[in-house]
């Protein structure tokens, strides 16, 4: 398997995910990814998420090798540490806070290093929507001057909620992958669980 940290070109921004994804300035639209619920009849309401969530998993559906120890995993986490403070606050008013995280491959004079930028913070409002008969999480944020809104099906239990990324979404994180074998990873599955 090639190795992902070696690879030219490669920037891997993950914001909260729930920046929910730090969209590029064409994204006008709201974008919906789906994830299947575990729990698919019961409502989600504003108060199951009103708190404090971390980032507690990030996995593609393909395996990467971030720390080149020759051993890949499904799950980011367990490849880098760059991610540990990525999280959001749902306070009960709608607003929101996101901390978020970027893996960027093509740092250094040579673009060929390795580097984690973390500690970005986005703000924005929250709600629970239920839209053909689905729950979904919907986010608004401003960023960079742009205000950008995305609907998510969520998956959840009592301490944890995850939705999906899908391949359009994800390149937004890591740049467009083609050439090598993260073109594969067509999905990744982000879940949170409860701080407080």
């Amino acid at each position: 398997m090639k190795n992902l940290f070696n690879l030219k070109g490669l920037c891997v921004f993950i914001g909260l995910a729930l920046s929910l994804i730090s969209c590029e300035a064409e994204d006008s639209e709201i974008m919906a990814s789906n994830v299947s619920g575990t729990d698919a009849t019961a409502s989600i309401t504003p108060a199951d998420l009103e708190g404090e969530w971390i980032l507690s998993k990030m996995n593609a559906d393909t395996l990467v090798d971030l720390n080149n120890d020759n051993v890949g995993h499904k799950n980011i986490l367990l490849e880098t540490d760059c991610f540990d403070t990525m999280g959001v606050v749902f306070n009960p008013n709608g607003d929101m806070v996101t901390t978020n995280s970027k893996l960027d491959f093509k740092a250094g004079a040579n673009n060929d290093e390795f580097k984690c930028l973390s500690g970005r913070t986005d703000t924005g409002t929250w709600r629970v929507e239920n839209q053909n008969n689905e729950e979904r999480l919907v986010l608004t944020m401003t960023i960079n001057g742009n205000e950008y809104t995305h609907s998510r099906v969520l998956e959840r239990t009592e301490n944890t909620f995850a939705f999906e990324v899908s391949k359009m979404e994800s390149e937004q994180y890591y740049g467009n992958p083609d050439g090598t074998d993260a073109e594969d990873v067509t999905i990744l599955s982000l879940e949170y669980t409860r701080v407080n």
